[in-house]
């Protein structure tokens, strides 16, 4: 049997043969490591681990970990400077001003003397020829313009007399004298509360030396019950006030 020759290969027919055998290259050097690397991780998968780490690399630290000295000390000074931001009761309710409870008033005395200054130039029951008859009351011997103020709590009323000059009369309230004992405050220069209500203590009025007198001072007397003048000195020191 004759064999017949077998033809020479193209040039066309060659190329093709080369780009064959370089795309079944290019196809086996990319599956390859894909497969490779699916049957890691498929492995991996079906043990349940992860992949190890690489030699040499560290692990982080757990956040469990107990902090070290350093740490705790830190911490416990950031806590004390930390500001209370609980609010108090106070700050959450605010107070009603009408409703606050108000400060205690000051206690105001029952009675103080006449004038601030002590010492006494004439007292009762003097006799001379600077009156007519016995010295009704006693004398501070202040200067002009001394505030005179109300001994007791009161109704004040000021008036003029040819004797005492410009006087006031108050009539003492009940609080302080259950009698209505009138004090009198004479030869007065000028009058702050000509009438109505005074507390003891309050001013009524300035000296002076109006009326018969010869000099500037003030002429003090208690009329309890408004009845006929007694003795000012001893009335004061029974309730604790000596103008001496």
């Amino acid at each position: 049997m004759t064999t017949k020759p077998t033809p020479a290969p193209t040039p066309r027919s060659r190329r093709r043969d080369q780009n064959r055998v370089a795309l079944r290259s290019a196809v086996l050097t990319v599956a390859l490591p894909s497969v490779a690397t699916l049957g890691v991780f498929a492995a991996a998968a079906m043990a349940g681990t992860h992949p190890a780490a690489p030699t040499g690399a560290t692990s982080p630290a757990s956040p469990a970990e107990s902090p070290g000295p350093d740490e705790v000390a830190d911490r416990a000074a950031r806590d004390q400077l930390r500001p209370d931001l609980v609010p108090s009761p106070q700050s959450e309710t605010p107070t009603d001003p009408q409703t606050a409870p108000k400060p205690p008033e000051p206690v105001r005395p029952a009675l103080v003397l006449p004038v601030d200054l002590h010492g006494l130039s004439a007292t009762y029951g003097e006799v001379g020829n600077r009156w007519r008859a016995r010295h009704t009351g006693i004398d501070f011997p202040v200067p002009m313009g001394t505030p005179v103020h109300a001994v007791t709590d009161g109704t004040v009323s000021v008036r003029w007399n040819s004797a005492y000059g410009w006087m006031a009369a108050v009539t003492s309230a009940a609080v302080t004298s259950a009698d209505g004992t009138k004090t009198w405050y004479c030869h007065l220069g000028s009058y702050r509360v000509r009438k109505g209500q005074v507390h003891a203590g309050d001013v009524i009025a300035y000296s002076g030396s109006s009326g018969n007198s010869t000099g500037p001072h003030l002429h003090f007397e208690v009329h309890p019950g408004g009845a006929g003048p007694v003795d000012p000195l001893p009335w004061l020191i029974a309730r604790g006030l000596d103008p001496r």
